[in-house]
Protein backbone atom coordinates (compact mmCIF):
# COMPACT_ATOMS: atom_id res chain seq x y z
CA UNK A 1 0.00 0.00 0.00
CA UNK A 2 1.07 3.53 -0.96
CA UNK A 3 0.22 6.73 1.29
CA UNK A 4 -3.15 7.00 3.43
CA UNK A 5 -4.21 10.78 3.39
CA UNK A 6 -6.91 12.34 5.55
CA UNK A 7 -8.44 15.80 5.23
CA UNK A 8 -9.80 17.51 8.36
CA UNK A 9 -11.00 20.43 9.45
CA UNK A 10 -14.27 22.07 11.28
CA UNK A 11 -17.26 21.97 8.99
CA UNK A 12 -17.82 23.65 6.11
CA UNK A 13 -13.89 24.42 5.18
CA UNK A 14 -14.27 22.65 1.65
CA UNK A 15 -12.80 19.01 3.13
CA UNK A 16 -15.26 17.48 0.59
CA UNK A 17 -13.66 19.27 -2.11
CA UNK A 18 -10.43 19.04 -1.81
CA UNK A 19 -10.40 15.20 -1.44
CA UNK A 20 -12.64 14.64 -4.67
CA UNK A 21 -9.81 16.66 -6.08
CA UNK A 22 -7.37 14.66 -4.76
CA UNK A 23 -9.15 11.44 -5.73
CA UNK A 24 -9.21 13.11 -9.49
CA UNK A 25 -5.74 13.96 -9.31
CA UNK A 26 -4.36 10.55 -8.14
CA UNK A 27 -6.32 8.76 -10.96
CA UNK A 28 -5.02 11.07 -13.86
CA UNK A 29 -1.39 10.31 -12.56
CA UNK A 30 -1.70 6.94 -12.54
CA UNK A 31 -1.44 6.36 -8.75
CA UNK A 32 -4.17 3.54 -8.70
CA UNK A 33 -5.92 1.66 -7.78
CA UNK A 34 -7.39 4.36 -5.37
CA UNK A 35 -9.70 3.97 -2.18
CA UNK A 36 -11.86 6.99 -1.51
CA UNK A 37 -13.16 6.77 2.37
CA UNK A 38 -15.73 9.19 2.86
CA UNK A 39 -15.38 9.19 7.00
CA UNK A 40 -17.84 12.09 7.40
CA UNK A 41 -21.34 10.99 9.15
CA UNK A 42 -23.04 13.36 6.52
CA UNK A 43 -21.33 11.71 3.71
CA UNK A 44 -21.53 14.06 0.93
CA UNK A 45 -17.63 12.51 -1.30
CA UNK A 46 -19.65 10.02 -3.82
CA UNK A 47 -21.96 14.15 -4.56
CA UNK A 48 -18.80 15.37 -5.26
CA UNK A 49 -17.06 12.18 -7.35
CA UNK A 50 -20.68 11.93 -8.90
CA UNK A 51 -21.36 8.40 -7.98
CA UNK A 52 -24.31 6.35 -5.97
CA UNK A 53 -24.37 4.38 -3.05
CA UNK A 54 -26.29 1.59 -1.38
CA UNK A 55 -24.64 0.50 1.92
CA UNK A 56 -22.52 2.44 4.37
CA UNK A 57 -19.82 0.75 6.92
CA UNK A 58 -22.23 2.22 9.42
CA UNK A 59 -25.21 0.22 7.84
CA UNK A 60 -22.95 -3.07 8.26
CA UNK A 61 -21.61 -2.41 11.65
CA UNK A 62 -25.21 -1.93 12.57
CA UNK A 63 -26.71 -5.93 11.07
CA UNK A 64 -23.79 -7.29 12.64
CA UNK A 65 -24.26 -6.14 16.14
CA UNK A 66 -27.62 -7.54 15.72
CA UNK A 67 -26.43 -10.78 14.35
CA UNK A 68 -23.58 -11.13 16.59
CA UNK A 69 -25.15 -13.93 18.71
CA UNK A 70 -26.03 -16.09 15.45
CA UNK A 71 -22.40 -15.80 13.76
CA UNK A 72 -19.98 -18.10 14.94
CA UNK A 73 -16.61 -18.09 14.70
CA UNK A 74 -14.68 -17.45 11.33
CA UNK A 75 -18.25 -16.70 10.50
CA UNK A 76 -18.12 -13.70 11.76
CA UNK A 77 -15.18 -12.18 9.89
CA UNK A 78 -16.62 -13.47 6.50
CA UNK A 79 -19.69 -12.00 6.96
CA UNK A 80 -18.17 -8.68 7.41
CA UNK A 81 -15.90 -9.69 4.27
CA UNK A 82 -18.83 -10.06 1.92
CA UNK A 83 -21.08 -7.01 3.55
CA UNK A 84 -18.00 -4.50 2.91
CA UNK A 85 -17.65 -5.82 -0.34
CA UNK A 86 -20.64 -5.56 -1.42
CA UNK A 87 -20.98 -1.67 -0.27
CA UNK A 88 -17.22 -0.89 -2.19
CA UNK A 89 -18.65 1.53 -5.43
CA UNK A 90 -16.07 0.60 -7.73
CA UNK A 91 -15.26 3.11 -10.44
CA UNK A 92 -12.74 3.42 -13.09
CA UNK A 93 -9.47 4.19 -10.95
CA UNK A 94 -10.92 3.97 -7.69
CA UNK A 95 -13.26 2.46 -5.19
CA UNK A 96 -15.86 4.52 -2.77
CA UNK A 97 -16.51 3.00 0.65
CA UNK A 98 -18.93 5.28 3.10
CA UNK A 99 -18.69 4.74 6.53
CA UNK A 100 -22.21 6.32 7.87
CA UNK A 101 -23.22 7.47 10.93
CA UNK A 102 -22.32 6.57 13.80
CA UNK A 103 -22.92 3.95 15.89
CA UNK A 104 -26.09 4.32 18.76
CA UNK A 105 -26.89 2.74 21.53
CA UNK A 106 -26.10 -0.94 22.25
CA UNK A 107 -22.75 -2.49 22.09
CA UNK A 108 -20.78 -2.35 18.93
CA UNK A 109 -16.94 -3.86 20.53
CA UNK A 110 -17.52 -7.15 18.37
CA UNK A 111 -18.54 -5.03 15.34
CA UNK A 112 -15.88 -2.44 15.59
CA UNK A 113 -13.14 -4.90 16.15
CA UNK A 114 -13.83 -7.29 13.51
CA UNK A 115 -14.96 -4.17 11.25
CA UNK A 116 -11.31 -2.74 11.97
CA UNK A 117 -9.46 -5.91 11.25
CA UNK A 118 -11.64 -6.19 7.68
CA UNK A 119 -10.75 -2.54 6.19
CA UNK A 120 -7.12 -2.84 7.43
CA UNK A 121 -7.04 -6.07 4.90
CA UNK A 122 -9.27 -3.87 2.62
CA UNK A 123 -6.88 -1.27 2.43
CA UNK A 124 -3.72 -3.46 1.02
CA UNK A 125 -5.40 -4.15 -2.11
CA UNK A 126 -5.23 0.12 -2.93
CA UNK A 127 -1.75 2.01 -3.98
CA UNK A 128 -3.33 5.08 -1.92
CA UNK A 129 -6.16 6.07 0.30
CA UNK A 130 -7.84 9.01 0.49
CA UNK A 131 -10.33 9.57 3.95
CA UNK A 132 -12.57 12.59 3.37
CA UNK A 133 -12.88 13.18 7.40
CA UNK A 134 -15.79 14.24 9.47
CA UNK A 135 -15.22 17.40 11.28
CA UNK A 136 -12.82 16.69 14.02
CA UNK A 137 -10.55 13.49 14.46
CA UNK A 138 -13.61 11.30 15.63
CA UNK A 139 -12.63 8.41 13.72
CA UNK A 140 -8.84 8.48 13.69
CA UNK A 141 -9.29 9.18 17.73
CA UNK A 142 -11.25 5.99 18.20
CA UNK A 143 -8.68 3.96 15.48
CA UNK A 144 -12.05 3.44 13.42
CA UNK A 145 -9.78 4.24 10.24
CA UNK A 146 -6.00 3.40 9.33
CA UNK A 147 -2.47 4.65 10.12
CA UNK A 148 -2.30 7.70 8.47
CA UNK A 149 1.24 9.43 5.98
CA UNK A 150 -0.51 12.52 5.50
CA UNK A 151 -2.93 14.45 7.81
CA UNK A 152 -3.87 17.79 5.96
CA UNK A 153 -5.72 20.26 8.33
CA UNK A 154 -8.14 22.28 6.04
CA UNK A 155 -9.50 25.72 7.29
CA UNK A 156 -11.37 28.94 5.94
CA UNK A 157 -9.60 32.26 5.50
CA UNK A 158 -10.23 33.38 9.08
CA UNK A 159 -8.26 33.61 12.30
CA UNK A 160 -10.97 31.51 14.05
CA UNK A 161 -10.38 28.78 11.40
CA UNK A 162 -6.75 28.67 11.57
CA UNK A 163 -7.23 28.81 15.70
CA UNK A 164 -9.80 25.50 15.41
CA UNK A 165 -7.06 23.66 13.02
CA UNK A 166 -4.34 24.46 15.43
CA UNK A 167 -6.54 22.74 18.51
CA UNK A 168 -7.17 19.54 16.02
CA UNK A 169 -3.47 19.67 15.44
CA UNK A 170 -3.20 19.21 19.11
CA UNK A 171 -6.30 16.75 19.39
CA UNK A 172 -3.79 14.37 17.03
CA UNK A 173 -1.30 14.79 19.41
CA UNK A 174 -3.05 14.05 22.32
CA UNK A 175 -4.30 10.54 20.91
CA UNK A 176 -1.11 9.75 19.58
CA UNK A 177 -1.70 10.27 16.21
CA UNK A 178 1.03 8.92 14.00
CA UNK A 179 1.66 10.53 10.26
CA UNK A 180 4.72 10.90 8.27
CA UNK A 181 3.58 14.65 7.69
CA UNK A 182 0.84 17.09 8.93
CA UNK A 183 -0.07 20.79 7.11
CA UNK A 184 -2.42 23.22 6.88
CA UNK A 185 -4.14 23.89 3.89
CA UNK A 186 -6.11 27.78 4.50
CA UNK A 187 -9.50 27.75 1.67
CA UNK A 188 -10.97 30.10 0.03
CA UNK A 189 -8.51 32.47 0.07
CA UNK A 190 -9.87 36.09 -1.25
CA UNK A 191 -7.92 38.25 -3.90
CA UNK A 192 -4.45 39.94 -3.11
CA UNK A 193 -4.12 36.90 -0.19
CA UNK A 194 -4.63 35.80 3.47
CA UNK A 195 -5.23 38.97 5.55
CA UNK A 196 -2.42 39.32 7.98
CA UNK A 197 -3.90 38.61 10.88
CA UNK A 198 -4.66 35.07 9.16
CA UNK A 199 -1.08 34.94 7.91
CA UNK A 200 0.19 35.90 11.51
CA UNK A 201 -2.38 33.27 12.94
CA UNK A 202 -1.58 30.20 10.51
CA UNK A 203 2.70 31.01 11.48
CA UNK A 204 1.77 30.55 14.96
CA UNK A 205 -0.04 27.38 14.45
CA UNK A 206 3.35 25.63 14.23
CA UNK A 207 1.87 23.92 10.65
CA UNK A 208 3.27 23.61 7.54
CA UNK A 209 1.56 25.75 5.17
CA UNK A 210 0.78 23.56 2.04
CA UNK A 211 -1.58 25.88 0.27
CA UNK A 212 -3.43 28.99 0.34
CA UNK A 213 -6.53 27.44 -2.55
CA UNK A 214 -7.76 31.18 -4.11
CA UNK A 215 -11.56 31.63 -4.03
CA UNK A 216 -12.73 29.83 -7.25
CA UNK A 217 -16.05 30.44 -8.85
CA UNK A 218 -15.49 27.50 -10.67
CA UNK A 219 -16.43 25.30 -7.30
CA UNK A 220 -19.86 27.52 -6.63
CA UNK A 221 -20.64 26.70 -10.49
CA UNK A 222 -20.02 22.99 -10.27
CA UNK A 223 -21.74 22.31 -6.41
CA UNK A 224 -24.46 24.58 -7.63
CA UNK A 225 -25.29 22.28 -10.84
CA UNK A 226 -24.39 18.98 -9.09
CA UNK A 227 -21.51 18.26 -11.58
CA UNK A 228 -18.59 16.16 -10.07
CA UNK A 229 -16.09 18.06 -9.17
CA UNK A 230 -13.71 16.15 -11.35
CA UNK A 231 -15.55 18.67 -14.40
CA UNK A 232 -13.53 21.87 -12.88
CA UNK A 233 -10.84 22.97 -15.25
CA UNK A 234 -7.59 21.79 -15.71
CA UNK A 235 -6.71 26.04 -15.42
CA UNK A 236 -9.03 26.47 -12.46
CA UNK A 237 -7.04 28.66 -9.46
CA UNK A 238 -8.37 26.48 -6.82
CA UNK A 239 -7.07 23.18 -8.55
CA UNK A 240 -3.83 24.71 -9.79
CA UNK A 241 -2.98 25.66 -6.43
CA UNK A 242 -4.37 22.21 -4.65
CA UNK A 243 -2.57 19.64 -7.15
CA UNK A 244 0.61 22.15 -6.36
CA UNK A 245 0.27 21.27 -2.66
CA UNK A 246 -0.35 17.34 -3.63
CA UNK A 247 2.52 17.40 -5.68
CA UNK A 248 4.67 18.25 -2.67
CA UNK A 249 2.82 15.31 -0.76
CA UNK A 250 3.08 12.54 -3.60
CA UNK A 251 6.67 13.34 -5.57
CA UNK A 252 7.33 11.95 -8.30
CA UNK A 253 9.99 9.26 -7.20
CA UNK A 254 7.38 7.96 -5.16
CA UNK A 255 5.37 6.65 -8.03
CA UNK A 256 7.41 3.53 -8.50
Amino acid sequence: MGSVIAMTGKGGVGKTTLSALAVDWLVRRGETPILAVDADSNANLHWALGVRYQETVGGIRESARRQAQALKGIAKQEFLELRVQEALVEQQGYDLIVMGRPEGQGCYCFANNVLRDVLDRLARNYRHIVIDSEAGLEHVSRRTLLCLDHLVIVSDCTVRGIRTAARLSALADEVGLGARSRGLIVNRVPEGGPPPAVRSEAQASGLPLLAAIPLDEHVAALDGDGIPLAGMPRNAPARVAFEEALTKLFPEQERN
